[in-house]
């Protein structure tokens, strides 16, 4: 047995096994009580076999919260609801422990109740759009130290196992580690010892109020990655000295601030790459270690059989797939829907303050909506009126209906024209750093199979072929996705004009000068892609590294530059207005970082044999082009869907068949329409 999978304790806790479900603010309270729908959430999770689930964002200031986005510890009103939550988990066979958070600087008056925020010093952050906080006095302090005494007390009453304090991302207790945002001249503030001291009274008086065998843990971030801040270095100094309290029964380590200009989470970023970070901490202390952020099950395993951790923390995994552990502790890894970590519906609706979700599993926090009164999802109900369906396109769409289909017992045929499956997925996998979106088209495809679908390749179909084939299906659906939209630009013929989805098939031939027309979520993807071609890959940057082959900034030049000159143009006032916040930026900075000229809100007047002959606020300017590549968005593809009404028994559309969307849309026009049959 792997050793991610062993018990081990916290204090006098038994924990089942090495995995821990991170905090995540999932939403859904009202005037501070926890809805029923979190109860089914955190029930389905603690039924995957995970150990330890962290309950996330619970309250304890009195004066500064909000009470519709995050539960209250500041009133023993609050432990009804609270227990059905622990109870739930606890029959699920997890334990979990309640994580007492206070955002300081990075809260605004909007979100506490019109109150100002609170911070060791009157420093604005960008995460509020600098609204100035007020600096707390030393008798807030140690009221504070009482209140979170009290919050654990009710915790412990609530059935709660453990305390987790949130330190980390930036918020209150980070913001009195850092110099950054720490500039008191009395005893909280100035040396490390004194930005250390009211951690240390909290966990002083909480420790006093729970008794000695009552868990409680630290969640750290290793480093701030914050000029200014606190560095590895420093946390790992900052955790020796809580270390020697006493009053610490663990650590568990993240990356980064919110405010900080580092992906932390995103999916350029490798699986288990802020080990290190927990790797110097664990050196310095005896409490036990758990590392957290971009993880999966595969990278959990390799670290705890190694040593290097007592435990793993994972979060969104947990919501891709709630049965990641009792998968793969059962040898079954491949059966795992995977997590992209694109974000898109967990991150920026947890920030937005908007209930999370999953792009890949439409089942993720709708589990009260969607179960029976037999607690039973659709999918492991059997149609009453089990069908043959022929589904036509092997997109995330049409391979997401066959897979449910399947489940409610249907008999599924797809035609796929491709010779392979994902559909246009692919494209938004093919740009650097960005394969784990493959992995979810991967796993679509395997599970179809496996459940016993017919997939068919290189069978393009026409409306007669439907016609004729649907005397033997009882259904037909079309999933036949998007086509490429392309706008009528006066062009010299003799210059080289591709599109977007060529270049990601690896099918068109590029010249120096490359000008991309259209500049939204493709367009940039494509700009990124084209601009990384030709630059250092990982394995020749380590070798470079390791015998100095060049100076740093020759490094970074080699980096940062490819063969090709791109630019891009765009008639909106922003690029990419529809990639989700929490992934945009990050690719936006990245393709300004590989020299891409970007021009906004300037129009294609015409393609010479000279070049691209642009226009904006500015005048007119002529961007030299070897090749031209479009990315001017797409159109449904379901020219075929009038002609088969009417001449097929049943004929739906789904997807972008139906509207353009996003992968997470074509999930839930697929999940939907299924679950109905």
């Amino acid at each position: 047995m792997k050793r991610l999978y062993t018990p081990f304790k916290v204090n006098k806790l038994e924990l089942k096994n090495r995995v821990i479900m991170s905090p995540m603010s999932i939403g859904h309270t009202v005037d501070g009580f926890i809805m029923d729908d979190v109860v089914e959430f955190y029930k389905r999770r603690a039924q995957g076999g995970v150990g330890l689930i962290i309950f996330a964002n619970m309250q304890w200031d009195k004066l500064r919260y909000n009470p519709n986005h995050g539960a209250m510890l500041t009133d023993e009103k609050y432990i009804p609801s609270l227990k059905k939550l622990t109870d739930a988990i606890h029959e699920g066979g997890s334990k979990v422990f309640a994580q007492l958070m206070h955002r300081g600087r990075c809260a605004n008056r909007a979100s506490i109740q019109g109150e100002q925020a609170v911070a060791p010093s009157p420093i604005p952050g960008r995460f509020t759009h600098f609204e100035m906080p007020k600096e707390l006095t030393v008798e807030e302090i140690k009221e504070f130290v009482d209140w979170q005494a009290e919050a654990a007390v009710i915790a412990k009453k609530a059935g709660f196992d453990g305390i987790e304090i949130e330190t980390n991302s930036g918020y209150l207790y980070g913001q009195f580690f850092s110099p950054l945002t720490n500039h008191r001249t009395d005893e909280y503030g100035g040396s490390l010892e004194n930005r250390c001291r009211f951690m240390v009274e909290t966990l002083e008086g909480m420790r006093a109020a729970v008794g000695p065998d009552y868990p409680i843990s630290l969640r750290v971030s290793g480093s701030d990655f914050m000029d200014g801040g606190c560095n590895g270095d420093d946390i790992a100094e900052i955790c020796e000295l809580l270390d020697k309290t006493g009053y610490v029964d663990g650590f568990s380590i993240t990356a980064g601030w919110h405010e900080s200009a580092v992906p932390l989470i995103t999916m350029e970023v490798p699986h288990g790459a802020w080990a290190y970070l927990g790797r110097q901490i664990k050196a310095r202390v005896k409490a036990p270690v758990a590392q957290g952020m971009r993880m999966n099950i595969e990278k959990a395993e390799e670290l705890v059989d190694r040593g290097d951790f007592d435990a793993i923390v994972m979060g969104r995994p947990f919501l891709a797939d709630p049965d990641v552990v009792n998968k793969a502790e059962a040898g079954k890894a491949s059966t795992i829907r995977p997590c992209v970590g694109c974000n898109a519906k967990c991150l920026d609706m947890a920030m937005a303050s908007k209930p999370i979700g999953c792009i890949g599993n439409y089942e993720c926090n709708r589990e009260e909506e969607l179960e029976d009164e037999n607690g039973l999802m659709p999918t492991e109900k059997k149609s009453e009126h089990p069908e043959k369906i022929l589904v036509i396109g092997a997109g995330p769409s049409g391979m997401e209906f066959a897979r449910v289909a399947a489940l409610r017992g249907h008999k599924v045929t797809i035609w796929e024209k491709r010779n392979r499956t994902i559909g246009l997925s692919l494209y938004a996998a093919t740009p650097p750093r960005r394969y784990d979106i493959r992995y979810f088209g991967q796993w679509l495809e395997r599970t179809c199979r496996e459940l016993g679908v017919e997939i068919i390749l290189n069978k393009e179909a026409t409306a007669e072929d439907i016609i004729a084939a649907s005397k033997d299906y009882d259904r037909v659906v079309l999933a036949c996705g998007s086509k490429a939209s392309i706008p009528p630009i006066p062009r010299d013929p003799s210059v080289p004009i591709v599109h977007a989805w060529d270049v990601f098939e690896g099918t068109a031939e590029l010249g120096k000068n490359v000008v991309v027309v259209g500049g939204g979520d493709v367009g940039v993807e494509v700009a990124m892609y084209i601009g990384e071609i030709g630059t250092l890959t990982a394995d020749e940057l380590r070798f470079m590294m390791i015998y100095k082959t060049e100076p740093y900034e020759k490094l970074q030049q080699l980096l940062n530059h490819g063969v090709h000159n791109v630019a891009i143009v765009e008639m909106g006032k922003k690029f990419a207005p529809d990639i989700n916040p929490g992934s945009r930026w990050s690719i936006i900075a990245r393709t300004k970082q590989l020299g891409t000229k970007m021009l906004k809100e300037t129009k294609v007047i015409e393609i010479t044999k000279e070049g691209v002959v642009v226009e904006n606020a500015e005048g007119r300017q002529t961007l030299p082009a070897d090749t031209v590549v479009i990315a001017a968005g797409a159109k449904p593809n379901n020219d075929m869907y009038e002609q088969l009404v009417g001449k097929v028994k049943n004929v739906d559309c789904i997807g972008d068949a139906v509207k353009v969307a996003r992968i997470p849309d074509a999930v839930e026009s697929a999940y939907k329409l299924a679950a109905s049959i």
